[in-house]
């Protein structure tokens, strides 16, 4: 694979572990390339830049990070991103991150054998988040209500991706709600049952996650942002074109074994920023109290 179109695919698939050089076609010629250092959440989501990323375990610790101005660019979940733009944050989404796809993309998993067998069944019970007030009871709360239930007495339990199935065949929690590649991991480790497929509940192509950075370096930076947009663009339509390769390199970058990988349900790459579906996030993120106001998505989203 071409050096450019593996970079490409590196970044569309969301798992950049390591530094990645970027660069146009000719590179010979080129000046010397912008650094950008990228804060990424490691799930399953050219133009002379170097690409450096930095892995974190949640979206608001990136929307921190990037406003500090330690980090240029950031990845987050899009609650985390509403969330911190209904409080003044001066963010701007510079490129879309990723969208639930059909399927198992999304998953409250509980316990072979248990009681829990269907979404009735979750009803007052503990449920394992990667994160509280953010996309992960977010997505729970609406597929639940979607499906009928009363989620007045449901309990979250934060517990990094990595640790749920443990936490689940332990008991420490009666359901967990993770997302690939973590589902396929905790299919693979057996003791689990799909009870809930949450975000096809919500709204089709739900979009998960964008790329941001802070409206001032948007501004002053506009042609880096431009470019690391066109690259973005032009990695994910790559992505999605190729979900073979992308199942394929998922090994390089996260523990999980090559027959694991190939049957990994992957989510959807598109470079268009819904509006409409962000601000049904917003008012989800108001209606369960993560938010007190529904922020200015013309900020947020910009031209």
């Amino acid at each position: 694979m071409p050096g450019r179109r593996a970079v490409a695919l590196v970044l569309s698939t969301l798992l950049v572990g390591a530094g990645s050089a970027c660069s146009d076609r000719h590179d010979q010629a080129a000046p010397a390339a912008t650094r950008l250092e990228v804060g990424i959440v490691p799930v399953i989501d050219a133009r002379r830049l170097e690409v450096v990323p930095k892995p974190s375990q949640a979206g608001a610790t990136i929307v921190a990070t990037v406003l500090s101005g330690n980090q240029q660019i950031g990845f987050s979940n899009n609650t985390s991103l509403l969330i911190a733009a209904s409080k003044g944050a001066p963010l701007r989404i510079v490129a879309a991150g990723n969208q639930a796809s059909d399927g198992d993309y999304a998953v409250i998993f509980a316990r072979s054998g248990g009681p829990i067998r269907a979404a009735s069944d979750l009803a007052g019970k503990r449920i394992a988040v990667n994160n509280l007030n953010n996309v992960g009871p977010l997505s729970v709360n609406a597929a639940l209500e979607a499906s009928g239930v009363d989620i007045s007495g449901v309990k979250f339990v934060e517990i990094p991706f990595p640790q749920m199935g443990a936490a689940l065949t332990q008991g420490r929690v009666d359901a967990a709600w993770a997302v690939e590649p973590f589902v396929s991991a905790i299919k693979a480790a057996g003791g689990a049952r799909t009870v809930l497929r949450t975000y096809p509940l919500i709204a089709p192509h739900f979009p998960v996650a964008s790329y941001f950075t802070r409206r001032a370096y948007a501004a002053s930076d506009a042609d880096v942002v431009n470019r690391f947009r066109e690259a973005m663009n032009e990695s994910l339509a790559y992505a999605q074109a190729h979900p073979d390769e992308v199942r394929a390199i998922l090994p390089t970058y996260i523990d999980l074994s090559p027959k694991v990988a190939a049957g990994v349900t992957l989510p959807e790459w598109n470079a268009g920023v819904d509006t409409q579906l962000l601000r049904r996030t917003a008012d989800l993120a108001l209606r369960y109290g993560y938010l007190s106001a529904v922020p200015d998505l013309s900020q947020l989203v910009g031209p």
